[in-house]
């Protein structure tokens, strides 16, 4: 028995919602600001492909950085209306690029993300939507009970968060995680546990970075081989892609298994085009010199 409802064919646009975190990343090297987090790339990134209407919902502090994501996220034309505005700091975490690849060094876990993304007078809004997005960054686990209608995708980040994926994944319907430094043999192996804890209905999704990525759908295996790319300027939002993608192909096949191959394909493609760009969605802001000081402050 499927998990969610199928989604019908339709004229109209596809919607997706990302509920979780919104978080400027602070590059010390460039001294620029980043917006991003796992749900605002996802709800970004999807404007990007055609079809698809947007939207994120989550906390915004009141500091400047919440202006500076607040307007990002119109600029892309993601609907916020149903965020909260929080006495607190935004979310923020401080990055340097070492070759290429990002090294995340601090951060303020979250800001006013951790007093709780109230939800509850906005389940029919939810339950309209034809795809939601959570997080293991985003408190995905407080928000799955009140999901009954759409599409479910979690992305776990790793396989860290054992508790998590233990209480949440039976009633997902796309489960990501992020495994770049993992091999091939061991993600089997986990895949393989997962589905044997009784989730062969949850499509299985594994971003391996230069590795390439790895689905597991029912009894079978998917492989797609990394998108070999050039003059690579920055990895940050690489796998958000992917997935932001994968899950909206999926969507739009109405959870067909057997378009999944031309569908890994075709996001191998969508993100290796995001290692081109600065951040997460290629928009950044300068860093005064006080307030750059104020951020590396300790905690």
């Amino acid at each position: 028995m499927p998990l969610h409802l199928e989604i019908k064919e339709r004229n109209d646009s596809m919607r997706v919602l990302a509920i979780g975190d919104n978080v400027m990343d602070i590059y010390l090297d460039s001294k620029r600001m980043f917006p991003g987090g796992n749900a605002v790339n996802f709800s970004v990134m999807a404007t990007r492909i055609p079809e698809i209407t947007s939207g994120y919902l989550g906390n915004f502090g009141s500091d400047n950085l919440a202006g500076l994501m607040k307007s990002t996220l119109k600029t892309f034309n993601v609907n916020i209306d149903h965020c909260r505005n929080l006495k607190g700091e935004s979310g923020y975490s401080l990055v340097k690029v070492v070759n290429g690849d990002r090294r995340f060094l601090a951060s303020n876990r979250g800001g006013v993300l951790n007093q709780g993304i109230k939800i509850s007078d906005d389940k029919d809004y939810i339950n309209a939507m034809d795809l939601i997005h959570l997080s293991v960054n985003g408190n995905g686990k407080e928000i799955i009970n009140y999901i009954s209608k759409p599409k479910i995708v979690y992305d776990y980040s790793d396989f860290s968060n054992e508790n998590e994926i233990t209480l949440t994944i039976d009633n997902v319907d796309l489960a990501c995680f992020s495994v770049g430094n993992v091999s091939k043999d061991r993600v089997v192996e986990r895949a393989r546990q997962l589905q044997r804890m009784g989730n062969y209905h949850t499509i299985l999704l594994f971003t391996m970075g230069k590795q390439g990525a790895m689905v597991f759908a029912r009894n079978r295996c998917y492989y797609q081989p990394a998108q070999l790319t050039n003059h690579i300027k920055d990895t940050m939002g690489a796998g958000d892609s992917f997935i932001t993608y994968f899950s909206t192909g999926l969507l739009r096949e109405n959870w067909d298994i057997s378009s999944i191959p031309n569908i890994l394909k075709s996001a191998s493609l969508f993100s290796a085009k995001q290692l081109k760009i600065d951040g997460s969605l290629g928009v950044s802001f300068n860093i005064p010199g006080l307030q750059l000081k104020e951020l590396c402050k300790e905690r």
